[in-house]
């Protein structure tokens, strides 16, 4: 079995204060308008702070597959926040080592908020056919990054 690695890091100034920033990019429900292919379900547990788990789909490949997103860490702060979160996906063997994790950062500045979005995925993947193009995944997964955080930009300045 191969894996799909990719650590990607994107960052953004916002023209707009930190806790807008913090409400819109911490709160997982708002993840389906932010990043492509991802569609919130419901949360299953939690009030959206630490501990909380949601169910969604994903488009991987072009499948609907169900994920579970759990926040791990969701702490705001007078001057920065920090928001982590895990990604299983159902669809694989639990005995793999794949996981996704999606880390927003974030630290106000004089006229806005620099926000830091870091996305580290490690995904099994078997292609049979051997027409998986694994360079085009990752520039696609950097494509999608930088759409979200631009989204969050819009949002926020709006």
């Amino acid at each position: 079995m191969d894996y799909i690695k990719s650590h990607i890091k994107k960052s953004i100034f916002i023209e707009a204060p930190l806790g807008k920033a913090w409400q819109y990019a911490a709160n997982v429900g708002n993840w389906g308008d932010i990043h492509e292919g991802l569609k919130i379900v419901k949360q299953i547990s939690g009030d959206g702070g630490l501990g909380s788990v949601y169910q969604a789909e994903y488009d991987m490949f072009g499948k609907m597959v169900p994920v579970n997103i759990e926040v791990q860490q969701s702490e705001l702060f007078p001057e920065e926040f920090v928001m982590r979160a895990a990604i299983r996906v159902d669809t694989f063997d639990p005995k793999e080592d794949s996981f996704v994790r999606q880390n927003y950062t974030a630290k106000a500045e004089e006229g806005g908020t620099t926000l830091n979005l870091e996305s580290i995925q490690n995904l099994p993947y078997v292609d049979k056919n051997k027409t998986f193009d694994k360079e085009a995944y990752q520039e696609k997964r950097d494509e999608m990054a930088q759409q979200a955080i631009e989204r969050i930009r819009l949002f926020c300045e709006d």
